[in-house]
């Protein structure tokens, strides 16, 4: 496939640029004239190979096909555009006219955005709706600009200026507006569910709702209750027919969190969503249709699962259609210091402090530490460093110890807790971040616990409750 043209600056371009493709000599003509009388500068194609190769050689905003065509079709046409040329318009017109044609449905799943019925009834129309897709274009283009400036804000609320995160804000882009099935894959804390919300908000489903959902968090029977729905006394308690996460997510996006936990009767029955569109709910004899996108995420290796016969194959493959891969917090220590303040900026105006920046030493420390935590525990500890820094400045020994030296945590019993395998317990690692923050608190307040209370911002009865929780003795 040839690389398409560069784009040009079409908010500063003298006239919008259409490519017309019909294998009718006479339609081209009337249509050239039609949109040149209409300000648009006008090229043509007898079909869709020729326009194919118009594409690889020039620049064009907008494209009008005929679906059916010899050589090369129309719908054909707009797969090899989507891929070479994503942000190129192309409608669709055809005098074999049907709402509900497959080929229409499917040219609308490959992302056409208008059909017209040839002869057309209203030229004006048509030229109308052409300039109202041209300017909707000219609004995304301008939003994606706002973002990428206002830095400070990130990515559609993702932080980060890396090489590795700017990959993955350019797959979202090209991906966000297609139906394709995303699985998200990555360690605990890396930001997941934040890319699963871009993905939506950024999509043609942003106006309707995304539904987060932990498979890992709850019973297969539950779970099975959550998502599908029940109907009355399909078990014991079912006195109402109850609606799923699915049905309420019509239209939008579902997500599926740890999908990797998924018992293996769930994964059967997620595998025929994906596949038909079809799902039962619980104690239900009727079988429902669904019009979702469906995101997932996992922190496990997943094609490992799938080797060991805990994870079904041919689900892996369907949820694997657009693989994103979210890098750890250590792979992009650049973003590092930039994630700090927005999380500075954040505790500091919760808490109601005056605390300007990281000192230089603490910027250093903060990048040092390999993070085991991603995200998530550098959330975690610069929260804590605001709570404990009295000055205009986060220092180095607002830090625990063991970001300060640079080295994983380790448990009460000695052993670390910095594995970022699949044996990493986040839970428990920070804990150990809270342990050692009250330890420091006892030591900057002499063991005065009322006054570590204060240094942490807790009540009195706050804090001996962390005391006994962390097996802190009284002295």
């Amino acid at each position: 496939m040839k690389k398409a043209a560069a784009p040009r600056d079409t908010a500063h371009a003298d006239k919008p640029r259409i490519l017309i493709a019909d294998d009718e000599q006479s339609m081209r003509e009337w249509m050239r004239l039609l949109f040149q009388r209409d300000g648009f500068e006008v090229l043509t194609a007898e079909d869709g190979i020729a326009a194919r190769d118009t594409i690889a050689r020039e620049y064009v905003d907008v494209v009008l096909t005929d679906i059916r065509m010899p050589r090369l079709d129309g719908v054909s046409l707009l797969k090899s555009i989507r891929e070479s040329a994503p942000d190129v318009i192309v409608t669709m017109m055809t005098a074999h006219w049907t709402q509900d044609s497959e080929d229409w449905a499917e040219a609308q799943n490959r992302g056409a955005e208008a059909l017209f019925e040839k002869p057309f009834r209203d030229v004006n129309l048509v030229t109308m709706q052409v300039r109202q897709l041209l300017e909707s274009r000219r609004l995304r283009h301008e939003n994606v600009v706002l973002r990428r400036t206002a830095a400070e804000r990130g990515f559609a609320g993702i932080i980060g200026r890396s090489s590795k995160m700017v990959e993955v804000f350019r797959l979202v882009e090209t991906v966000c507006r297609t139906n394709s099935t995303v699985l998200i894959s990555g360690e605990s804390g890396t930001g997941k569910e934040l890319v699963a919300r871009a993905m939506h908000s950024l999509s043609l489903r942003r106006d309707q709702p995304f539904v987060a959902v932990n498979c890992g968090a709850m019973p297969e029977a539950l779970l099975e209750s959550e998502l599908f729905g029940h109907v009355r006394g399909a078990f014991t308690g079912a006195d109402k027919d109850k609606k799923g996460l699915i049905e309420a997510a019509e239209g939008g996006t579902v997500f599926l969190d740890e999908i990797g936990e998924m018992a293996p009767t769930m994964q059967v029955k997620l595998l025929r969503v994906l596949q038909d569109r079809k799902y039962r709910p619980v104690g239900g004899t009727e079988e429902e249709s669904s019009n979702i996108r469906v995101i997932a995420a996992t922190n496990r290796d997943l094609p490992k699962v799938v080797s060991d016969g805990k994870f079904r194959e041919d689900l892996f493959y369907r949820l694997n259609v657009i693989p994103v891969k979210m890098p750890a917090l250590r792979d992009r220590a650049d973003d590092i210091p930039l994630i700090a303040e927005h999380f500075l900026a954040k505790y500091t105006r919760e808490m109601n402090k005056s605390i300007e920046s990281f000192s230089p030493e603490t910027i250093a420390a903060l990048r040092g530490y390999p993070w085991p935590g991603n995200v998530r525990e550098l959330e975690n500890t610069v929260e804590r460093a605001v709570a404990l820094e009295s000055s205009r400045r986060i220092e180095a020994d607002a830090l625990p110890e063991h970001v300060r030296e640079g080295r994983p945590a380790t448990s009460r019993h000695g052993e670390p807790v910095a594995d970022t395998g699949d044996g990493f317990n986040l839970e428990r690692h920070l804990q150990d971040i809270e342990r050692s923050h009250i330890e420091r608190a006892l030591e900057r307040a002499h063991g005065v616990q009322t006054h570590a209370a204060d240094v942490l911002g807790l009540s009195f009865r706050q804090f001996r409750y962390l005391m006994k929780k962390h097996g802190l003795k009284r002295e």
